[in-house]
């Protein structure tokens, strides 16, 4: 008995791996091209392309361009970031073995104008803000003061006198003239400069033609007491 139902169970089996067989045999696989573009025919690259008969997949290219193996009746998926899926049902009335087609790809994508972001809920409350006057903080006063107090001082501290201005621009006549024809030079990097500057310093570069002055006039009354 029990060799029985084993042979039965074969014999099931063998007929049932020849009908498949068979129906595979017999199955048509068509080769599907195209393109996949928008509403507006721009191509539209790397979208999902599946086969629900055959359960294969595919993508297009970044020129938009598809190709995959299904069969006559078979339903493929399109879908793709920003864009709703697509469906293509393969005609069953299909003679060759290639299909074209180009599938069109809808926008799902939902674009909204600005939308400014207040930290007032009305207009009245954003008017209201604006027009009151709110009392200023005495540590920010004093550190506007003292930040223009700097700033004058600073000012008053770089002003120039007529010779000192004079001997700047024929320096940089001189450098123009030293450096035609090639890339500017960098004093701070020149020892040249840097002696020409300290010597300039102890000759008095620096100093105030009118405290100078009033120096060599000082001395000036000094000598004539003396000889007095």
């Amino acid at each position: 008995m029990p060799l029985k139902k084993v042979l039965v169970t074969s014999l099931l089996l063998f007929l049932t791996i020849c009908r498949i067989s068979a129906q595979v045999e017999n199955k048509k696989f068509i080769q599907i091209d195209g393109l996949t573009a928008d509403e507006k025919g721009f191509l539209v690259p790397g979208v999902s392309i599946y086969s629900k008969d055959l359960r294969r997949g595919a993508a297009s290219d970044h020129r938009g361009i598809f190709s995959i193996i299904s069969t006559p009746g078979d339903t493929v998926f399109f879908s793709a970031v920003g864009y709703k899926s697509t469906l293509l049902t393969v005609p069953v009335t299909l003679t060759g073995t290639s299909y074209i087609t180009d599938v069109k790809m809808i926008s799902d994508t939902v674009i909204i104008e600005e939308v400014p972001i207040l930290p007032w809920k009305t207009y009245s409350e954003f008017k209201r803000a604006v027009l009151e006057n709110k009392p200023k903080d005495p540590l920010m006063e004093n550190m506007a003061f003292n930040l223009a107090l700097v700033e004058q001082q600073t000012w008053s501290d770089m002003r120039s006198t007529p010779g000192q201005g004079y001997r700047y621009t024929m320096q940089q006549v001189s450098d123009n003239l030293y450096t035609r024809g090639q890339a500017p030079a960098n004093n701070l990097l020149n020892p040249f400069a840097w002696s020409r500057f300290l010597k300039g310093v102890k000759g008095g570069m620096l100093k105030n033609e009118k405290s100078t002055a009033s120096k060599h006039t000082k001395t000036k009354v000094r000598k004539k007491k003396k000889s007095d």
